[in-house]
């Protein structure tokens, strides 16, 4: 009886462990999906930025051509 008592204490323990690690995944899964959404989002701006100028750029070389 004893040891069906330290078995199930024992299971339970690496249960509780086995949890807390999951959590902490989590949490640090969380940040780096939030870390990567802000880069991601920084990559559109910048992208956009850049074909903007590729715009102005382009109505410049046609000014130029036409003088």
């Amino acid at each position: 009886m004893k040891s069906l008592i330290k078995l199930l204490f024992f299971l339970f323990l690496i249960g509780a462990i086995s949890c807390t690690d999951k959590k902490k995944e989590e949490e640090e899964t969380k940040v780096a999906v939030e870390k990567i959404e802000a880069v991601e989002s920084e990559l559109d701006q910048i992208s956009e930025e850049i074909d903007a100028k590729a715009e102005e750029l382009e109505k410049s070389l046609e000014d130029l051509d036409s003088i």
